[in-house]
């Protein structure tokens, strides 16, 4: 079994209780035992360590005192330029034991493990998301109490450690949770929450990130702005302000329309077959949705029309089952058409006005 987004919701109360909850409460769950193993376990560390270039501020060490990178990474200079960088083992494990913790900055443009659930997480939420990932030896806490700027879902994939977590920030904040996190459990901390970590032994854990903007954020927004309005003494308040703030919001909203088209455009690693050049069977094919966040799909009339990347389309309603796994950021076989009550070339000719239109990513089965 591999560990899906879906499976993280489930261990978290269902879609139902995340909708209701994230960003406002404090969840925890346990996922399917060993589930978790191969997308982010141990494995991908050796992985990540393996192959990663080591560029900087990606993959580093935490420590107190700081560990200067130059002490841990070789670095070979050609020309004035890098030309390769690598681990003086000896150092690295030196620190680990010692106490620093070591941190994979979006771990997802590392590993495939990772990058799948982030993925699925943008669709889950239609929010641009990341992720990290901690691994440590000992008993020390590397970043103490702390709050982060954005909703948090921290997944335990190796080893155990110790979590105290405090409802708001400051020392007036009221400590809720003190537990120790086991592999395959699974929390989400609300932005703004302090929180502590601190390591029982060998331990790897990941964070998911996620700005989320919420009806609440933008209505906390414009009450903000509408307080703090400056007035003259003795004018009558005849709405205009009112009208103003209205159009300044429209255009904030329009802006952040715009910037998250832009994040929508950068496509996922796929490989487009050359459909402009010739004729290529979809045979053997897994499809996927080109945009990071799913699309705007309307049904009416035996249709689906759908909105995504500024391209508007309409397509046989029946590839409604495909349509719902790519909505969730899955992928679908093009010869597995269960459940899809059209023809092999009914299916071909709605795949390929996709695929032309830019919409959906062609890849070969492995």
């Amino acid at each position: 079994m591999t560990l899906s987004w879906e499976n993280i919701v489930d261990a978290l109360g269902g879609e139902s209780v995340w909708r209701k909850s994230f960003g406002n409460e404090l969840l925890a769950g346990r996922v399917p035992q060993g589930s978790w193993r191969a997308s982010l376990g141990w494995g991908v560390i050796d992985h990540i360590m393996r192959t990663t270039t080591i560029e900087p501020l990606m993959i580093r060490l935490s420590s107190e005192p700081m560990a200067y990178p130059g002490t841990y990474i070789s670095t070979r200079i050609d020309g004035g330029d890098i030309v390769h960088r690598n681990w003086r083992y000896g150092a690295m494990v030196e620190y680990l034991r010692s106490g620093a913790t070591l941190v994979a900055n979006r771990a997802d443009r590392i590993h495939v493990g990772p990058a799948r659930l982030r993925e699925e997480f943008e669709y889950f939420a239609d929010d641009p998301a990341w992720v990290n990932c901690y691994a440590c030896w000992t008993t020390q806490s590397a970043f103490g109490r702390h709050a982060d700027g954005h909703a948090t879902v921290i997944f335990q994939a190796e080893g155990s450690k110790h979590w105290r977590i405090w409802e708001g920030s400051g020392p007036g904040a009221r400590l809720i949770e003190e537990a120790d996190m086991h592999a395959g459990d699974v929390w989400h901390i609300p932005r703004g929450w302090d929180h502590e970590a601190t390591g029982i032994g060998p331990s790897l854990h990941w964070t998911f990130g996620l700005h989320a903007s919420t009806p609440e954020d933008l209505a906390r927004t414009a009450l903000d702005a509408w307080s703090n309005r400056p007035r003259t003494e003795g004018t009558p308040d005849d709405g205009g302000e009112l009208d103003s703030l209205m159009t300044a919001l429209a255009s904030d909203v329009h802006r952040a329309r715009e910037v998250r088209s832009a994040q929508s455009l950068e496509r996922r690693e796929g490989l487009s077959l050359p459909w402009s050049v010739e004729s290529v069977p979809y045979t053997g094919t897994r499809l996927r949705w080109a945009a990071r966040f799913p699309p705007l799909v309307e049904a009416g009339d035996g249709l689906m029309a759908i909105e995504s990347l500024g391209v508007r389309l309409r397509i046989d309603g029946r590839l409604a089952p495909w349509m719902n796994e790519w909505s969730a950021g899955r992928t679908t076989l093009r010869d597995d058409t269960a459940g899809i009550a059209l023809t092999d070339a009914e299916i071909d000719q709605a795949l390929d006005s996709l695929v032309r239109a830019g919409l959906l990513l062609v890849e070969q089965a492995r």
